[in-house]
């Protein structure tokens, strides 16, 4: 299955989207009436960076949950065929300075007794 790609309107929608979301950072940080003459740009720059990684992290985080849940549970061992139960292994990934943890499966077959982790959805190669 080839990776979507998204057109540079789609992008460019979706970067608006979050550029709204300045509004409510606003005003979590200062309240409704914006900040006080005395408030400096490293100040805002500090928010506006907090607020982009906080953005970047959820945003990563979201997605990887909703596709390990369209994983089945069950996955057939590539050396011998045998369908096997999946666990969550966790492991940190790191992307453009955000950490986000990914729960991803792991199968151990016993008829092999290898661990393995389920490829991909797609055509095989060869």
């Amino acid at each position: 299955m080839a990776t979507p790609q998204f057109t540079s309107d789609e992008l460019h929608q979706l970067h608006t989207l979050a550029k709204q979301w300045a509004k409510i950072v606003s005003r979590r940080a200062f309240g409704d009436d914006g900040p006080g003459l005395d408030v400096d740009f490293r100040t805002f720059e500090q928010i506006a960076h907090a607020a982009a990684h906080g953005l970047t992290e959820g945003t990563l985080q979201l997605l990887l949950e909703q596709q390990a849940a369209k994983l089945p549970p069950d996955q057939p061992c590539p050396e011998c065929g045998t369908v096997c139960p999946t666990r969550p292994s966790t492991r940190t990934l790191t992307a453009r300075g955000v950490e986000v943890q990914q729960a991803e499966p792991v199968a151990h077959c016993p008829a092999c007794r290898r661990d393995f982790f389920p490829p991909p959805p797609g055509p095989r190669p060869g």
